[in-house]
């Protein structure tokens, strides 16, 4: 990690001096202890879980495997290394093998497909309509990597001489990846795009090459295991028969067994042996209902028929709980407490519409591999050793008792419930020393306010009265903003009442930025008095200009778009903007929390109050911890750099410790060459350009975010072409050294 370090601090400066000053820099950090209810939290900052699909995998390249999370909010990957501890759930959340990982969204699961004991990704295809598949081509050189092998999985529909579609999938359905014919290769069940029917799509690579190296399907029975799920239900009627099957399916047709209930769109399944008879039985959960189905195959491992129908697995395989889960259960099995024996994971896969804070359900396979048993152990695998708020994370750093520490107040959208969400503000309170802070959960309900039924909690704090001590204001989800004045005494621990809901104008018109109001309180025009940033929905920033000096604060709108600020990816009508505004070295910058995840640092922004800012940087030291972001500072070590905390929908925080933003140099030397990097982002292959070289040779090496060397180039050329498919995608950083000189200059380059 030192060469890591090294790249981003040195960034694409080529003016090398005795003190280069840099932007504000940031290092995810987890040294900061938590505790909730006494217990210190294992990973505090790991950013929070809603909406998990979780799968297995060895990615720091020790034999033991590893865990990685894929989160339907925001598309977020979570990856966390197995301690390896015997019998027992051991997992530090480590966030360097993220960027390793392409970017991925709707479903992804890992599996290895080709035997090589690398578990390959099987994830929504970019085309829509299907998977495709990345291969893992990781080694001990190159370390974590994939190679994108296939784009929307073709099938054969109509053996044996039919055309190449895509096999179809769904963005909301999860097919099964199972051995389903035991021939040692990877076959696939999928519901029919009908959804009534299961398709057998059967992986042709052993049969044709004796090897399951090979993605080659052909569909073997258009109603699997002769069942048919009720259009209205999440029920099956048994012994189908399956009109518009193929030729010679695979077995014959029986009586019929139906039942019903209510309507649903999409489903997730997994494939398991569960009573070691040779064939698999199947495990399915459907949006709009709350319960795992299990389907028993009373068939054989090439000809399934599905017998008997149960709607509360696992509560008969393991005499434990059945599953009940709000909406959309997804089943994952994998052995996650290191003995040997796979587990079953359930989470749910309806996101903003399914429980959030109790949303990772543990059952211990008690049984064996052959037999499984499970037990439920928990509701809240991962989540009970992490800060986590449910639904939406809006950090704020404030001393609220005045003792001299920084303590941290987390609003929310809500933790979900039958009813609806519950929106809260939690505080946890800094118990730790000036230079060694320490965070422990005091509520999750501060003040009650839950009761005000304020939707989508945004907390601020400054003085806005002229009195001395902190206010408040909470913004909420219809783009308005309530003002609580603090009425403690000065020194006394924070009492904030509130003093104006629907805060007005001077004119008194309600304050309002259309949807999502997130509010800072700052001193922008530094007057000495404290003005109003507003985020929203819309991406921009609104400007309140503070005239009071005391008293009732009376603020008025300068602009709702400040600095011409828009944080919304293209062609996209919502942003979701997060301001927090910041004094660097006396200057004043502002980060930009958004929809997409990444920060965006702005500034020329001091004297130019009324014109455009300047954008920095979009994705700021490549800080991305999933879709909404909510920056938020403080120097709460007293090392004298400003510390960071970001807020995302999963319901997390993340600490990003400050450190130095100030290079020292050895000597002062100043490059008479540069180079330009073209297409960045870049797909397949970039350029690399030099300019006012002198005909000078050059070594070409890029690194990955570990600081692994991914490939190495030599040329004399003015003009270089570096071909990249097989690198996956994510941010790396390319070193051109001048061999005559031994000079280097890095610079950024995005794969996509």
């Amino acid at each position: 990690m030192d060469f890591l370090k090294h790249i981003l601090l040195i960034g694409c400066f080529f003016l090398l001096s005795t003190t280069i000053f840099a932007q504000p820099y940031f290092q995810w950090h987890d040294s900061i202890p938590v505790k909730i209810n006494g217990n210190s939290l294992t990973n505090p900052w790991a950013g929070g879980i809603n909406f998990a699909q979780v799968s297995t995998i060895d990615m720091d390249l020790d034999g033991i495997k590893d865990l990685f999370i894929f989160d339907r909010t925001g598309n977020k990957i979570r990856t966390y290394i197995n301690n390896g501890t015997a019998n027992t759930v051991d997992y530090k959340y480590n966030p360097n093998y993220e960027a390793l990982f392409p970017k991925l969204h709707d479903w992804a699961l890992l599996l290895d497909f080709d035997g090589d004991g690398k578990e390959d990704i099987f994830s929504y295809s970019d085309l829509g309509g299907g998977f495709d598949v990345y291969k893992n081509v990781s080694s001990s050189g190159s370390g974590l990597q994939f190679q994108r092998i296939v784009t929307q999985q073709k099938s054969i529909y109509n053996p044996p001489s039919g055309s190449l579609i895509n096999l179809y999938v769904s963005s909301v359905d999860i097919p099964a990846f199972s051995d389903i014919d035991n021939d040692g290769d990877i076959d696939v069940i999928t519901f029919a795009i009908t959804g009534t029917y299961l398709e057998y799509h059967k992986n042709m690579s052993k049969e044709l090459y004796g090897t399951a190296d090979s993605l080659k399907f052909q569909i073997a029975n258009r109603c699997w295991g002769y069942a048919a799920e009720n259009s209205l239900s999440n029920d099956f009627t048994l012994y189908d028969t399956c009109f518009g099957n193929i030729s010679n399916p695979e077995f014959p047709v029986y009586d019929s067994e139906q039942r019903s209930s209510e309507r649903h769109s999409g489903s997730c399944e997994l494939c398991i042996d569960l009573d070691n008879d040779g064939d698999k039985e199947f495990i399915v959960g459907d949006v709009s209902f709350n319960n795992l189905t299990v389907l028993t195959n009373g068939g054989t491992s090439t000809n399934a028929s599905f017998i008997n129908d149960d709607v509360a697995f696992p509560f008969n395989y393991g005499g434990s709980a059945a599953v009940d889960l709000t909406l959309f259960p997804c089943a994952y099995y994998e052995d996650l407490d290191n003995d040997g024996k796979k587990d079953i994971i359930v989470s749910p896969n309806a996101p903003n519409a399914s429980e959030n804070y109790n949303s990772m359900l543990f059952y211990k396979n008690v049984g064996t591999n052959a037999v499984p048993l499970f037990q439920f152990q928990q509701s809240n695998l991962l989540q009970d050793n992490m800060i986590e708020v449910g639904e939406g994370a809006y950090p704020v750093l404030f001393d609220y008792d005045n003792d001299g520490l920084k303590d941290l107040f987390i609003g929310n959208y809500g933790y979900y419930n039958t009813l609806g969400f519950e929106k809260k503000i939690a505080l946890f309170k800094n118990i730790g020393t000036p230079t060694m802070p320490e965070y422990e959960l005091v509520t999750r309900d501060y003040n009650n306010y839950s009761v005000l039924g304020i939707t989508n909690m945004i907390p601020a704090f400054g003085d806005l009265d002229g009195d001395g001590d902190a206010d408040m204001l909470i913004g909420s989800n219809d783009g308005r903003i309530h003002y609580f004045q603090n009425i403690a005494a000065i020194g006394a621990t924070a009492n904030f009442v509130l003093s104006q809901a629907n805060f007005k104008n001077s004119s008194n018109r309600i304050i309002d930025v259309g949807d999502v109001a997130a509010p800072q309180i700052v001193d922008v025009d530094n007057d000495g008095k404290n003005d109003i940033i507003i985020g929203a929905r819309n991406g921009k920033l609104a400007y309140y200009k503070r005239s009071s000096t005391t008293g009732m604060p009376i603020v008025d709108s300068v602009t709702h778009f400040w600095g011409n600020v828009k944080v919304n990816q293209p062609f996209y009508s919502t942003g979701y903007s997060h301001p927090f505004f910041f004094k660097d070295n006396g200057v004043s910058k502002l980060l930009v929390g958004a929809e997409s995840g990444y920060l965006r640092l702005y500034d020329h922004i001091d004297g130019n109050l009324n014109g455009p800012f300047t954008l920095v940087d979009s994705m700021y030291l490549n800080i991305w911890q999933g879709t909404r972001t909510a920056p938020n500072g403080a120097d709460i070590n007293n090392d004298g750099f400003l510390d960071l905390m970001v807020g995302n929908y999963q319901g997390g925080v993340a600490f990003y410790k400050g450190v130095s933003n100030i290079i020292t140099v050895n000597e002062i030397h100043i490059l008479n060459w540069n180079f330009n990097i073209y297409p960045n982002p870049a797909t397949e292959s970039f350029t690399i350009e030099m300019s006012n070289d002198l005909n000078n040779n050059y070594t070409i090496e890029l690194f990955n975010v570990v600081g692994q060397k991914v490939n190495e180039t030599f040329t004399s050329h003015k003009i270089t072409t570096i071909k990249t498919e097989h690198l996956s995608q994510g941010i790396y950083f390319c070193k051109i050294t001048n061999v005559v000189d031994k000079n280097s200059i890095v610079k950024k380059i995005i794969l996509k």
